[in-house]
């Protein structure tokens, strides 16, 4: 293996989120230049902060080779526990911690079953959104409730210095995520697990606590994006979230270099993956696509996302090995 051989193709696979994003924001202002005004990239930073947050979870789970298809459903459970909390008269950090209890344990059942009953992912995390959504229909009886939590507000619609306060809050989140996965030995067993769980656990990495751990961060992530969302939506229905949500996660963090076989992908692609979705939906907004339409560009994003994905994978294999001259 040389890993010193054609190191520009290298940077240039490691810098593809970034230079994708740079192309499209070139591409959209020539093709209408409301697409690239201040207020619209603006708005465009605001629209990605829940995609960013719930894709980071996305993230966590899929460097190991899993998935989490609860977590959009979960974001409404969580979001309506909380307006529920608030609405009966309790303060908000009462509430808010009611949220963080409910997503923690959700995170606790998934990585149980996947961790330590060894059940595939997709077939827990199905099952688990499934019952999710029935809770959500459950606690939700009274229906539509409006929030009045003038620190809720000013995070989700409040700016400081021109830059909304939402961007800055995800931001921090962002470095903080950046942190776990960097220099904490749960992101280097993460990573490791992903790579190649045999080797991991020959080194001592206990996979299933590990994995256990992954769903459980990912489950904190979906805390946070329920936070962020009845900040920005004062007005909290079951519908909250749900799958579009997650399909922007899944796609933002796919988009943004995160591996769907496992072991690879940064917090900084996740972030920018989620701003390309953004600015992908607001630019078809502008260009006046029918509204019905946009999650079928969604999806076929999302298809060229996991092409890429795959034959990424296969050239830095092909590098490793040396096998391109």
């Amino acid at each position: 293996m040389d890993n010193a051989r054609h190191p520009w193709l290298r940077r240039a696979l490691d810098l593809a989120p970034l230079l994708l994003l740079i192309l499209l924001v070139a591409a959209f202002g020539l093709i209408d230049a409301r697409v690239v005004t201040p207020d619209s990239l603006r708005n465009v930073l605001a629209q990605a902060t829940p995609v960013a947050l719930l894709g980071l979870g996305a993230f966590v789970v899929l460097l190991t080779g899993g998935i989490d298809l609860s977590a959009g459903v979960a974001v409404a459970f969580c979001s309506v526990v909380m307006a529920g909390r608030l609405d009966a008269g309790d303060p908000l950090a009462l509430a808010l911690l009611a949220g963080l209890v409910t997503m923690a344990l959700l995170g606790l059942l998934n990585g149980l079953l996947v961790g330590y009953l060894r059940v595939p992912p997709f077939v827990v995390t199905l099952a688990t959104m499934v019952a999710v959504q029935g809770a959500t229909l459950w606690v939700a009886q009274k229906g539509v409730l409006i929030l009045k939590s003038p620190t809720l507000k000013d995070i989700g619609v409040g700016q400081t210095a021109g830059i909304p306060n939402s961007v800055l809050l995800v931001g921090l989140i962002a470095i903080g995520a950046w942190a776990l996965m960097r220099w904490t030995r749960f992101g280097l067993r993460t990573y490791a697990i992903g790579s190649d769980p045999a080797a991991a656990q020959l080194a001592g990495v206990p996979l299933p606590r590990q994995q256990l751990l992954t769903y459980v961060v990912a489950a904190i992530f979906t805390f946070l994006t329920a936070v962020l969302m009845i900040s920005r939506v004062p007005v909290v229905t079951p519908n909250l979230g749900g799958t579009p949500l997650l399909l922007d996660a899944i796609a933002a963090a796919v988009l943004g270099g995160t591996s769907i076989f496992g072991g690879r992908g940064t917090v900084a692609g996740v972030v920018i993956g989620a701003v390309i979705v953004s600015l992908l939906t607001n630019a078809l907004r502008v260009f006046g696509v029918d509204p019905s339409s946009i999650d079928l560009f969604k999806g076929a994003i999302i298809v060229l996302a996991l092409i890429a994905d795959a034959g990424i994978r296969m050239l830095r294999l092909r590098l490793d090995e040396g096998r391109i001259g």
